[in-house]
Formats: structure tokens, sequence, C-alpha cells
């Protein structure tokens, strides 16, 4: 069975290629020992079975600095292939030649001139093989143009080794759009603009929240609804209270929210993903990306960590489409510092309820916890960089991919094998999790209890106490909070279960502001860890859980000290 992988510099539209030849049968893998993603697959041509592999890209072609771009060469040189298939595009020609010269030294090289419908080359397919010395063959992923010849040479394990050079100026036109868009001020402008735009189309789609009202047709209160109704369905049919709370408020419960979450991670995925394969984030990210990597941001993760405030879950799964692991990384890690609208739920009742008696400074409690959560994400970029050795990679030697549509088939496959991860390897574990809350909260040394200052969960509250005593705040805040690890949107539930809101009502203002800025981003909840665990790795994960619970209480006792003095 012939095996071939594809290599080329990034943004060539080799991901399309690869999906253009395979379709949606694709079986995704990490490298051995590391998080960089591999896709594999199968394809048959006139009853021969090849199998293709997609290497990640490859931005900086003489002195690889990234972990995906290591693993490509890695695999293109050492790797079990009968060839390697070169990748080029109009504006990566010079790049893409000398990947094919490094790679034919020790692979055969079929080399491929994508992206033809954006500029015609000078030559036809026959000149510029007979000039390099290695089969060429003319595509057009988007439009299928060329596949079936492709198909067809590694079928045949055909292949060579580069003998000549050739010289291709990138297309005026192209050039010309590149060079507009990507200048700083107007790529930052419309990078923020892009940022909101999504921000805005998420919380209007998704929670019905617009700065003009309510949304009246929003997915998650229509789905809440539905849910609850369900639940009380079962509730009904079921005589037995211990299995009918089992069924609706354990199981049920787990199941839907996995369904909403799901929901959120499509239409996140599906706006970012049509943004990359675009060219539009590589484009405007351009000339950005060595200032913004300086200051510890990924700088194609911006648009991720502006998702992140309607939800950390799909600003993390995006990042996944992100080139580069330490790019993928560092947004991962970062992201669970947005705080999300469920976190925004809970600082607006806890402000609107503990500042009864002086309302106007509610305003400035629903602000503090943004501001200290921001403040609070550059100095955890820093100890990630530091900690573990990851950084931002900028661009490097291979120029923005030009502005393009995507190709719908191929578009709706990537989205489709995301979304497949996403249920298999991040959904399953969302739903446990979940599951999980409901003996905590239903359950405690006495048996299965309806009031919830009785379950392990309070006890589990009462035996952490004395962690939040430096900042003022009672078991049953505490409680809560643990509930939040598992899910933010169970936090305010939990508040008026346990009656912790009636607490912090009695607090000074020293420590409701404490809890503010500690629940902005003391935890990300397991549906994001889920999401960053699949990102980053085991190892990744637990740090910035540790990082990140650290720094919110630091944050919190400054806030505590600083607000009582200025009370004094």
């Amino acid at each position: 069975m012939p095996r071939y992988a594809l290599a080329g510099p990034a943004n060539v539209g080799k991901s399309s290629l690869f999906y253009a030849l395979t379709g949606i049968y694709v079986r995704t893998a990490n490298y051995p020992g590391t998080t960089v993603e591999i896709r594999r697959a199968l394809i048959r041509r006139g009853g021969v079975t090849i199998e293709v592999v997609d290497l990640p890209g490859i931005i900086n072609i003489k002195s690889p600095v990234d972990e995906d771009e290591r693993v490509a060469f890695r695999e293109a040189f050492e790797g079990n292939y009968d060839g390697v298939v070169v990748v080029a595009a109009p504006h990566a020609t010079k790049e893409a030649i000398e990947l094919a010269k490094l790679v034919s030294q020790k692979k055969p090289v079929i080399f491929v001139y994508n992206m033809v419908d954006l500029a015609k080359p000078p030559w036809t397919e026959e000149e510029l093989s007979k000039t390099l010395g290695v089969p060429v063959v003319f595509t057009s992923a988007v439009k299928r143009v060329g596949i079936d010849k492709l198909t067809e040479l590694m079928a045949r394990g055909v292949g060579g080794k580069i003998t000549g050079d050739v010289h291709i100026e990138v297309p005026a036109a192209v050039a010309l759009k590149a060079g507009i868009i990507a200048r700083p001020p107007f790529a930052v402008a419309t990078l923020l603009l892009l940022g909101l735009a999504m921000l805005f189309f998420l919380l209007a789609f998704m929670e019905g929240v617009t700065p003009f009202g309510e949304f009246p047709y929003a997915f998650i209160p229509t789905w809440d609804s539905i849910s609850e109704s369900v639940a009380e369905a079962i509730k009904a049919s079921v005589g037995d209270p211990v299995l009918a709370s089992l069924l609706a408020d354990g199981l049920w419960g787990a199941l839907s929210t996995v369904v909403s979450i799901s929901v959120y991670v499509l239409v996140a995925l599906a706006l970012v993903l049509f943004f990359e394969d675009s060219g539009l984030i590589g484009l405007l990210t351009y000339k950005l990306e060595r200032r913004l990597a300086a200051l510890g941001i990924p700088p194609r993760g911006l648009v991720c960590l502006l998702v992140g405030v309607s939800c950390n879950v799909p600003a993390v799964s995006t990042a996944r489409v992100l080139w580069g692991h330490g790019n993928r990384l560092l947004t991962a890690l970062l992201v669970p510092y947005v705080p999300c609208v469920a976190r925004l739920a809970i600082f607006t009742a806890v402000a609107v309820a503990a500042l009864t008696k002086t309302p106007y400074l509610i305003p400035l409690a629903i602000f503090l916890p943004y501001a200290a959560a921001f403040a609070v994400l550059w100095v955890a970029s820093a100890v990630y960089r530091l900690m573990s050795g990851v950084k931002p990679v900028p661009a490097g030697e291979v120029p923005p991919t030009p502005l393009m549509l995507p190709n719908g088939r191929i578009y709706l496959t990537k989205l489709a094998i995301s979304m497949k991860d996403f249920f298999t390897k991040v959904g399953l574990l969302i739903a446990i999790f979940v599951a999980a809350l409901w003996p905590l909260t239903h359950f405690g040394p006495g048996g299965y209890t309806e009031d919830m200052a009785a379950s392990y969960l309070a006890e589990l509250g009462r035996a952490i106490e004395p962690l939040f005593a430096p900042l003022g705040l009672p078991w049953n805040v505490a409680a809560s909070l643990v509930g939040g690890w598992v899910f933010k949107e169970v936090v305010l539930g939990l508040m008026e279960g346990l009656k912790a809101l009636d607490a912090l009502v009695a607090l000074p203002l020293p420590s409701v502001l404490a809890f503010l800025v500690f629940s902005a981003f003391y935890s990300a909840c397991v549906a994001t860890l889920a999401a960053v665990y699949r990102t980053a790795g085991a190892r990744a994960t637990a740090l910035s859980a540790a990082v990140q619970l650290a720094l919110a209480y630091a944050a919190a006792y400054l806030t505590f000290v600083a607000t009582s003095a200025l009370m004094r």
C-alpha cells in the first residue's frame, strides 16, 4: 500500500487539498510524545489503497522553531513513506521549492502547485516538471482541479528528486490586497471588529442578549425551557423520588448540558473555521504577529479570546484550528481567564444582592472582575511561558494566504470532523462530570436529602472554609464555588440552595469584591478543562488549573486588603 505525506508551507491550502483527496473518513491522532495532531486517511484508486497523511504546516523553512514544524520535518525526513507531496501556492512558491529540495534528499517528491484558480501559472505542468525534475500537478483544492491526476500519481508510487529551480513573483493583485489589509492600523481595527461581531452574534443567537434588549429566538433559553419540561415529565412519571432525581437532574441534566455546549461549539467553530480557511485571520495578523508575540499574546488567538467572553468551551475548541503548537497551547491556557456569560450572571446577581444599600457601586463591582481577569491574563501568559517554555510563534518566512471563499464541501467536512472529535473526546467527559455533581448535592452523611445544606457538597464547603477565612467568606459561599468547578451555570442555583446570597448580603464590601474577583477566574469549568486537555494534554491542563487557582486567590486577597485599607 503506497503511503504519502502532504507537506508544505503554512497557508498554501494543504489541509483543503487533503480533504479534497480523502473526504470525511479521516482519523486524527497525536504524534507520539506530543500534542501535535496528525490526520490520516485511506483512499482508493484503480484497486490500489493509498494512505495519505496530512503533516502540520511549516512557516520557518530554514530553521523550524515551533513543535508543529519539527514534527512535520521529522515525519517528512524519517517517516515510513513512499513519497512526499510538497504543496506550493502562488504566494509561497519559493518556500515550497526550498522545502521540496530538502525533502527530496530523503524521499521521492511530487510537487503540487495549488490555488491555480487564484493566479494562473506562467508555465505548464510539463515545463515546470522538466525544470524541477519531479512530477508536477496543478491543483485547485476548492474547485477539485487536478485531484484525480494527483491520486493517480500516488497510486503509481511515483516521485523524484529536485534537480532544478524556478522563481515566480507573488501576483500583483494578491500582493496589493495583502499589503492593504495587513497594515497594522487596519488589521487591528478589523480584528477587533471581527471578534466583537462574533461575540455579539454568539450572545444574540445563543443567549438572547443584545445591546438593544433580548432576542426572542435564542437557542439557550429555548433549550432550557425544553430541558426543564423533559425533567418535569421524568419526575412526574417516576414514583421513586431518588430515582426520579437521578434520571431528571443527574442523567438528563448531563445530556442537556452536552447539547447546549455542543451547539455553542458548533456555531463558534463554524465562524472561526470560515475566517481561518478564507485566509482572513492569517492576513490580518500577518504584520502584527511579532509585536503581539513579544507581548506574550498568541496573535491568531485574539479572536478565540474574544469568543471566550460568550463561552470558554468553544473558544478553547476553536484554538485547535490555529497554526502553531505554541499558539494553540497558549491560547487554550489563557482562554479560561476570560470571564464568560455565566460568570457575568454571577457578578450581576451578587453585586445587585450585596450592594442594595450602595447601588452606585454596582457598575464598579461588575466591572472590577473583568479588569482583574484581563490584568492577570498577562501575568498568566508570562507564568506559562516561563514554566512550560511555550511561547506564541509569529509568522516567519511565508506570506499569508490570499483571501478566498472556502469550498463548501471541504469546509463542512472539516467542521464535521472537528465536531466528531469534540463529541467523542470532550463531550463524554462533560457528561460524566456534570452527572457526578448530582450525588454531591443530593446525598449527605444522613443519606438522600432534598436539603442542600445537609449534602456532601455542604460538608466539603465547611471543610475548606478556613482557606477562605482570609477573604472573609463563609462556608456556604465556598461550597457554591466548588460547584462552579463542574459548571459555572450551577453556581447561582447552589448559592440559592445553600443561602449563600443571603450570607453575602451581610458581608462587608471588601469580602464581596474579593468574592467577585476570585469567581472571575478561579477555575475553568470541567467542560473547558476537558477542551484544554484535548488541546494541551494532561500536564499542561494540571499546570493551568493550579496556576489559575493561585493567581485568583492572590488577586482576591489583594482586592480584600486594598479595599479594607481604603475604607479605614
